[in-house]
């Protein structure tokens, strides 16, 4: 059985859709920022309710409208009790209290070249975005590729050394792929009670048999390196070529 090693984790399907989302999310950002930045929120000013004060006067003292007292824009606060009194209690307000004026929102001065440093802060950083997240597809398009090569690799390197009276698996085998998932490393070792393969004892028939799965496969995608020991372990390199890497090894 081979073993996949750990260090290999597939790629979601998600991301895909998330590419296709990037330009469009990057619109409602720059639609956020230009109407942020062109209004600024509304104030509450408030006054001292003064003895003897009514609603009326307030509103004629503050707005010089008798009637102001009516709207959403007129508030009396309770600052002890941190909230606003009801308009139907506005009969009996007392000194102690606050009239309060909601002020409309205010247009913010521009300022010089904002708008064209924004753009293009978040123009980057969603060129950024999308750079990344094809480079971790394009890798996870070479690690998917380089895995198939190497678990055929697995099998026609068995494939001569079962006998066909006892088909029982002759070796063991596990396939390691670098951090940057360029490359892989097919490992074989012998199974229990057998001898071969190793490069210690029988380098030349191993190199002969790696030799003869690279031509049977016939894959020019892939190029191999030297051989290796690791321990009880012959460890065989394995990379797509470099001029592959971007399409998948397609």
């Amino acid at each position: 059985m081979i073993g996949w090693h750990e260090r290999w984790t597939p790629f979601p399907v998600e991301v895909l859709t998330q590419v296709r989302l990037v330009p469009p999310w990057l619109a409602l950002v720059l639609a956020g920022v230009a109407a942020e930045a062109a209004a600024a929120p509304p104030r509450l000013v408030c006054y001292p309710v003064m003895p003897g004060d009514t609603v009326t006067a307030l509103s004629v003292r503050l707005t010089r409208n008798p009637r102001s007292w009516r709207g959403a824009g007129f508030q009396i606060l309770d600052p002890i009790g941190a909230r606003f009194i009801a308009k139907a209690d506005y009969g009996y307000i007392h000194a102690g209290l606050q009239a309060c004026l909601v002020e409309p929102a205010l247009a913010r001065p521009p300022v010089p070249g904002m708008g064209w440093w924004l753009l293009i802060l978040l123009g980057s950083s969603g060129a950024a975005a999308l750079f990344a997240l094809q480079s971790s597809i394009d890798r996870t398009k070479t690690s998917r590729a380089l895995q198939t090569f190497g678990t055929a690799f697995v099998h026609e390197f068995e494939r001569p050394l079962i006998d066909e009276r006892c088909p029982q698996s002759v070796l063991r085998s596990e396939l390691a792929l670098s951090q940057d998932r360029h490359s892989l490393e097919v490992r074989l070792a012998p199974a229990e009670g057998k001898r071969y393969p190793n490069i210690a004892d029988h380098r030349a028939n191993v190199e002969y048999d790696v030799e003869r799965v690279m031509n049977l496969l016939n894959d020019r995608r892939f190029i191999r390196g030297p051989l290796r020991a690791r321990g009880s372990w012959v460890a065989i390199p394995l990379q797509m070529a470099p001029d592959l890497r971007k399409e998948g090894g397609t």
